[in-house]
């Protein structure tokens, strides 16, 4: 499954321009949007990056706006695994739009190949995991898929020199390993405005430690508890800690914080630490949406690496008790109680409710109005 500890039919394909995305076996973790229809599609080569737009043809005619939703696949897929699923998004906003007449919000999808996937390959033993062999998984998957964010950047700057209409509003999405590149492209791009997570994880440092224990690393098998000297050690160098604290969102937000550990999310920040957070979550958050959709039973990125933060998040954007109560951040977070490292049913009836609210709201016009 994507991001799992077996690769799918893609993760060696070096995509051709002229396939169909939609013409490949349904990877596992997309097995929720199976039976979805097909939409349009066509290939662009983006500054040397195979570029797939969805739902071009499928736009109204004279949209208000159109509004563009980056999705970014798994590790060890390809930008191909996310068609069915930027079908079932395209196809449950255009049905709720229809009978709505002209000035409605279009809505299209983009998908590329992640850094060292699909027709970027360079070397596959790079994206396999510390259990299947790879010395240098912490640093190889965080230099992927946050590579992959600054990729994101670069190609919404780029995008509209291709089409012959304006984008609008720009979100992004990801599956596993695109879920973490969609938490630090929503971080650190302003105009990305919202975000959908599946399966990912916004704290690198605590995902990998607690994978690492349990692959039984070397560098955590020498203290007790283990993995006390896991940071900064030969299997996550001091350089990977720093650059963490630079991209990945609970490095950003908490290494701002005095005092930080397993149960600190519950603590009462000082008058200084608010003070030093409110500009950088201003920076990095004001004004955007993101949900997060997690398997209860996943074991791959468990939802216990990912709950301190986001609770820690919940609790400051409180809206009646949150020191950032007003900076209009909305945070929904959601865990299938069934469900392992997969994109569920479930999770894909709260992805499309989600996409079918952003698109019908007014905020995209307000915000931008702003900018």
């Amino acid at each position: 499954m994507a991001g799992g500890s077996t690769f799918t039919w893609s993760h060696a394909l070096r995509l051709d321009s002229t396939k169909s995305p939609f013409t490949s076996p349904l990877p596992q973790t997309h097995q929720a949007f199976k039976g979805v229809k097909p939409v349009s599609w066509k290939r662009y080569n983006i500054g040397g990056l195979l570029v797939t737009i969805y739902g071009q043809d499928e736009l109204a005619q004279h949209p208000s706006e159109i509004v563009c939703m980056w999705l970014l696949h798994g590790r060890g897929d390809t930008q191909d695994s996310m068609a069915y699923t930027a079908a079932g998004l395209l196809g449950a906003w255009n049905s709720h739009r229809q009978g709505k007449g002209e000035g409605v919000k279009g809505l299209i999808c983009i998908c590329f190949d992640q850094r060292n996937h699909g027709s970027r390959m360079v070397e596959n033993n790079n994206n396999i995991s510390w259990k299947q062999g790879n010395p240098t998984h912490g640093p190889d998957m965080f230099s992927t898929y946050s590579g992959t964010a600054h990729d994101l950047s670069l190609l919404i700057t780029q995008i509209e020199w291709y089409l012959p209409y304006k984008l609008h509003d720009h979100i992004c999405g990801g599956v596993s390993l695109g879920g973490h590149a969609s938490w630090i492209a929503l971080m650190r791009e302003p105009r990305l405005r919202a975000s959908m997570i599946i399966v990912g994880c916004p704290d690198y440092v605590r995902l990998m430690t607690d994978r690492a224990v349990r692959s039984k690393v070397p560098s955590t098998l020498t203290t007790e508890p283990p993995g006390r000297d896991f940071l900064g050690s030969r299997d996550f160098p001091q350089a990977l800690v720093a650059a963490v604290e630079m991209y990945d969102p609970a490095g950003i937000l908490l290494s701002e914080l005095d005092v930080y550990g397993p149960n600190d999310h519950e603590h009462e920040l000082s008058e200084e630490e608010v003070g030093r957070l409110r500009p950088v979550l201003e920076r990095t958050l004001a004004g955007k949406r993101v949900i997060c959709l997690s398997g209860g039973k996943d074991r791959l990125v468990p939802y216990a690496q990912s709950k301190v933060f986001l609770e820690w998040l919940k609790r400051a954007i409180d809206k009646e008790s949150g020191w950032a109560r007003d900076q209009n951040i909305q945070l929904t977070d959601i865990v299938d109680p069934d469900a392992g490292h997969e994109f569920s049913k479930t999770m894909r009836e709260h992805a499309e409710r989600w996409i079918i609210d952003y698109l019908s709201s007014d905020n995209t016009t307000e915000r931008h109005s702003k900018l």
